[in-house]
């Protein structure tokens, strides 16, 4: 009975997250991308049409620098990703799925540390599955959101615009070389619920130990890697779908996410998702 209670809130635990809020300024009304830098700051980027700017932020959302990018343009950024020496920025929004200038910039870490304006390295990129541009309805797995730095690669997840939605994301990977343009091939696919775009397009991705997490508008979920191959697992389904657009993972139980402003759905807000601890130390007692 004792083992079979702990069981039941070991499960439970994995769902119950306390939430708080942060309302961001209206700089990132649009906020797309997120990262942790450090214990106490987070990196943030808006999406296409905005400068080519970097937000540094307090954990409560608070703008405390901004650095400006002075060689990239800011056609479609929707990403970040980071490894020990470098920020990389995903400039490859596609919503309508007709873009041929896709690529990433890295920046040098050490620079963003000190300096107000950085030079970014760049890297093109196209994906050798899309041969029209647009292609027809059916088959729209070409806009990407999602991007993470997991063992050695830059790894992408494209968000899916199919009609009838399908539920796949396309995933590549790639390791960064500047000045060069790469063809990049699926690597696999990672397969969600057919249900809606608004419940499970990926949005968003980030690295925490050795696994990734995933965003859609509707959940986070939880990607690994056993020998038999990719499986998944929800870490947390939010409350009602919303508009997120960024996630950053802080350690194995908590998590930035952020949504951007909008009309219906409200302001931009920065959230911190804490696992409650209380059913964690519960487990740990019955067992």
């Amino acid at each position: 009975m004792k083992t079979a209670l702990g069981l039941l809130v070991l499960f439970l635990s994995s769902f119950v997250f306390a939430q708080t809020d942060f309302k961001l300024p209206s700089e990132l009304s649009e906020i797309s991308g997120l990262e942790k830098i450090s214990d106490s700051l987070l990196i943030a980027i808006n999406d296409g049409g905005n400068e080519p700017l970097l937000f540094i932020l307090d954990l409560s959302g608070n703008i405390t620098r901004k650095i400006r990018v002075s060689n990239a343009n800011n056609i479609d950024w929707e990403a970040l990703a980071i490894d020990e020496n470098y920020l990389y920025i995903g400039d490859f929004g596609n919503n309508m799925n007709e873009r041929k200038d896709l690529c990433i910039y890295r920046v040098n870490r050490s620079d963003i540390a000190t300096l107000n304006e950085v030079r970014a390295e760049k890297m093109s990129i196209s994906y050798r599955e899309q041969k029209e541009f647009p292609p027809n309805d059916s088959q729209r797995y070409f806009d990407a959101e999602a991007m993470t730095y997991f063992e050695g690669q830059l790894w992408i997840f494209t968000k899916n615009s199919t009609k009838p939605f399908d539920g796949k994301s396309f995933i590549y990977m790639v390791q960064f070389e500047a000045n060069q343009i790469k063809a990049l091939s699926k690597v696999s696919e990672l397969k969600l619920n057919k249900t809606s775009y608004l419940k499970d397009a990926v949005t968003s991705a980030c690295t925490v130990e050795s696994s990734m997490v995933l965003s859609t508008y509707n959940r986070l979920i939880k990607l690994d890697f056993p020998k038999q191959g990719l499986s998944k697992s929800t870490i947390y389904k939010y409350p009602h779908i919303q508009q997120v657009e960024a996630c950053a993972c802080l350690g194995n139980h908590s998590y930035f996410i952020s949504n951007e402003n909008h009309k219906f759905l409200g302001p931009a807000k920065l959230k911190l998702l804490s696992r409650m601890l209380l059913m964690i130390l519960l487990t740990i007692i019955l067992f």
